[in-house]
Order: structure tokens, then sequence, then C-alpha cells
């Protein structure tokens, strides 16, 4: 008769690396697309105040940020650009945001290993000012 006591200590030791980094890696999975997300989130809201005459270049650039989770915050590149702002009629805002992948996480394992980037791009035309 064969002894089974320590199969399951064994298996348990052959599985558990496997289902932490599934569990790590669908954690880390998920903070890049809501990364992602805030970004997408941010640049359409701060282009659209821009659009809307609410706001400078310069005060898009810092309050873009604001939307963003802290741990992107600091790394992310943020350009905002206007086509002709002197013509409100063929002026362009284009506001575009920049993080590596591994930035875009609290907790870098998976995304190091192969290098890439988030960019979220939002192009809109500028209106009329706005009246409340």
């Amino acid at each position: 008769m064969l002894c089974k006591r320590g199969s399951a200590g064994t298996e348990m030791v052959l599985l558990m690396p496997l289902l932490t980094s599934m569990l790590f890696g669908a954690f880390e999975y998920g903070s890049v697309v809501y990364s992602y997300s805030a970004m997408q989130f941010g640049a359409n809201r701060v282009a659209r105040t821009v659009a809307v005459n609410r706001m400078t270049n310069e005060q898009a650039q810092t309050q873009v940020r604001n939307y963003l989770p802290g741990w992107v915050r600091n790394d992310v590149i943020v350009s905002v650009r206007q086509t002709a702002p002197a013509d409100a009629n063929i002026n362009l805002v284009q506001v575009q945001l920049s993080v590596p992948a591994h930035e875009a996480t609290p907790l870098a394992m998976l995304t190091r290993v192969v290098p890439w980037q988030l960019t979220a791009n939002v192009a809109m035309k500028q209106e009329l000012p706005y009246v409340d």
C-alpha cells in the first residue's frame, strides 16, 4: 500500500506559484485598464473645458493630473495643443497623455517584462464660450 500523506502538500507547493501569479496578473491587468480609463476620461474632460474657453493650455496640463490615480499622476507625460487658437472656426484642441505600462500600476511585476506605452488621445473642436 502506498503512502499518500504528503501528496496534498506537494500539490499545493507546485500549484501555489501559478495561482499567485494569476492573482497578481489579474490585479495588475485591472490596474492598467483602470489607469487607461482614467487617462481617457481626464483627457476628454480637460479637452472639453479648453474647447469652451474655460481653461488655458498650461492650466489643463496640471488639471488633467487630478483625474488620474496616485500611482500614475507623477509619471504621465501631458501634451495640450491647439491648432489655431486665434480662429475658433478651425481650432482643434488636442490632449495627449502617455505613460509606460509599468508605471500605470502600483504593482509592476508582469508589465516590466514587455515594455509598452499607454496613450490616450483626445481631439475636440473649439466651441463658443459656454454661458451658465
